[in-house]
């Protein structure tokens, strides 16, 4: 072996080593990563994004770990999960495990020459790992060990390596750096198939929205008749509440569940069509298919339409509404389960809060060493007097000053929020859902005043002003209907100027976004009236919170530092998401006011 061709072997054992320590720290975050233009790495399942339009763009799906999913591991991130995407093109998985086979033994022998004289030791170490590689492509699958003798398995349909090599290999982090031997071992019988290797563009991480679960099978209403003139057939509460609150979950408040059934009503002046629905409340069509298992909506010649028992349902929401809407708020005040992985943080707030003093009724007390004035606690001052003069051996009843006591002074950090909440045709149905969950859950659960200012179309509009009121919030946004274009300068000038023509304290604005401006309002540039409207926001000493997907970055990254304001960014705007970032935000609030 002459010494250039050692220094190189030398150096591909490095880059191995060192594609081993990259792997390692992204999976240590929880993240997948990309190697090279082809190939996708991590400890999770990975799907396609054929809903965003865009091909190779791939998800890392968070909530999947890899060896549970394909191969019914019970402890999570023992396997790793290596797709290689290729062009059409027929690649035999016992070629990609003899490949890989012969690369992973000829990296050890690199890595240790020593071991040429100990082939019997060296090929029980490739067996080793032979046996922990899964191989599946479009020809068949099975492990390395077993393709290397030929013996290869039948892939169905719906198995993952139709258009990709899929493996699976159970690799510890110190064994990361094999991951750089296969995947390039694998490239190179792509490449000798005849086949091409497909670029991966983007990656993207987010959980896999979980199946909608089927209540008809669940929820049993005893709808009873009853007989006589003006008798009214109700069903049992319990049951009813189950299922209104399981409607709540997806549409709202009762007013939104009255007006999606008002969708299904024989009156057609009323009812809106599956692609209006859509818009405001998402993917409705398993509700309605549930409706009909429970026998509340029908087919007929004229469309869907509320059975007998449905409209018993919507009578009996709208006569049982105050104690429905107290169960619904019950349900919106749940924090959801914490933790950074829904979402990444970029840039910080400076702006300094400042603080109420509030009066502490449940405590008193006596302080000698100051002369400040307060709330007078009247009946610990005149027991303490009393003791102190029987002390004291007063001839009368006296107060001195040492009889004093005072109501305590708390420190409370108000902070008002007011939600810019994008209304454009890209945000309907379940993201304009979250938006609206986040409002009801921060009036429920706070003590401060929220505002929501939607813009859409050419225009921006004050939904709800600042206000505490759930019931006020509530009927402002259920005029939200998303559609057509994204003014995003209109819209902060809008929340700008409610913010600073209302009585509000700390005042936060929460930008919630999934595009990029399209409208102008000063010049021919939507973006660059955009970034000038945010200086406003600046100016007038007003925290801002953008939050975003990953897809827009760049422009909202200058958004934030005109605006001097933090950006998150969210692989979904979801609702737990959504929550997350603010009470995250406040909690930032809070420890800087501390420090301070």
């Amino acid at each position: 072996m002459d010494r250039q061709t050692y220094v190189d072997r030398q150096t591909n054992v490095d880059k191995a080593i060192s594609v081993g320590n990259y792997l390692n720290l992204y999976f240590g975050q929880n993240q997948g990563i990309r190697l090279g233009d082809s190939v996708v790495v991590s400890r999770k399942a990975h799907a396609k994004m054929p809903e965003k339009r865009l091909k190779g763009q791939i998800k890392i799906l968070l909530n999947r770990d890899a060896g549970k999913t394909y191969l019914d591991f019970v402890e999570s991130d023992q396997v790793v999960h290596i797709d290689i995407y290729h062009k059409p093109g027929e690649i035999n998985p016992c070629d990609v495990a003899k490949a890989v086979f012969k690369a992973v033994d000829q990296y050890f022998l690199e890595k240790d020459p020593q071991l040429q004289y100990a082939e019997d030791e060296r090929f029980k170490i490739v067996a080793g790992y032979a046996n922990k590689i899964f191989i599946s492509t479009n020809q068949g699958k099975g492990t390395v060990y077993d393709l290397f003798q030929n013996i290869m398995q039948p892939i169905s349909e719906d198995e993952e390596g139709r258009d990709h090599i899929h493996m699976l290999a159970r690799l510890n982090q110190e064994e990361y750096y094999l991951i750089y031997v296969i995947t390039e071992a694998a490239e190179e019988v792509v490449l000798a198939s005849g086949a091409k290797l497909a670029k991966v563009r983007n990656i993207v991480h987010g959980n896999q929205k979980q199946a909608e679960e089927s209540f008809a099978g669940y929820i049993k209403i005893p709808w009873k008749s009853f007989k006589g003139q003006g008798a009214t057939p109700l069903p049992a509460k319990e049951n009813v509440n189950q299922l209104v609150l399981k409607l709540a979950e997806k549409f709202g408040g009762v007013h939104e569940i009255d007006e999606f059934l008002e969708s299904y009503s024989t009156n057609i002046f009323k009812r809106k069509g599956i692609e209006q629905q859509k818009k405001k409340w998402g993917d409705v069509e398993h509700y309605v298919q549930q409706l009909e298992e429970l026998d509340l909506i029908k087919n007929t010649l004229v469309g869907k339409i509320l059975t007998k028992k449905g409209m018993q349902l919507k009578e009996f929401i709208i006569n049982h509404k105050c104690e429905i809407e107290s169960e619904i708020r019950r349900n919106i005040r749940k924090v959801p389960s914490g933790g950074m992985s829904g979402f990444r943080k970029l840039g910080k707030v400076e702006k300094k809060a400042s603080c109420v003093k509030l009066t502490n009724r449940n405590k008193t007390i006596n302080n000698l060493d100051n002369t400040w004035a307060g709330d007078l606690a009247v009946p610990e001052t005149i027991i303490q007097a009393r003791k102190n003069c029987f002390l004291r051996n007063d001839d009368h009843f006296t107060v001195r000053r040492k009889d004093l006591h005072y109501y305590d002074k708390k420190s409370y950090i108000p902070v008002d929020i007011c939600l810019l909440v994008d209304a454009s045709g890209s945000m309907a149905g379940d993201k304009r859902q979250a938006a609206c969950y986040l409002a009801e859950h921060l009036v429920l659960t706070g003590k401060e005043k929220v505002a929501v200012v939607t813009f859409q179309e050419r225009d921006s509009k004050v939904v709800v002003p600042f206000t505490r009121n759930h019931q006020t919030l509530s009927k402002g946004l259920a005029t939200i209907t998303p559609a057509g274009l994204t003014p995003l300068a209109q819209g902060i000038v809008a929340a700008v100027n409610l913010i600073k023509s209302s009585n509000v304290r700390n005042p936060m604005l929460v930008l919630i976004t999934d595009g990029l401006p399209n409208v102008p309002l000063w010049s021919v540039d939507a973006k660059a009236d955009a970034l000038e409207a945010a200086t406003y926001i600046a100016k007038n000493n007003i925290r801002l919170i953008g939050i975003g997907v990953e897809s827009n970055k760049s422009f909202l990254e200058k958004l934030m530092d005109k605006g001097e304001g933090v950006l998150y960014l969210v692989d979904d705007l979801n609702r737990d998401n959504l929550i997350n970032i603010v009470r995250h935000e406040k909690k930032n609030i809070l420890q800087t006011a501390k420090m301070a």
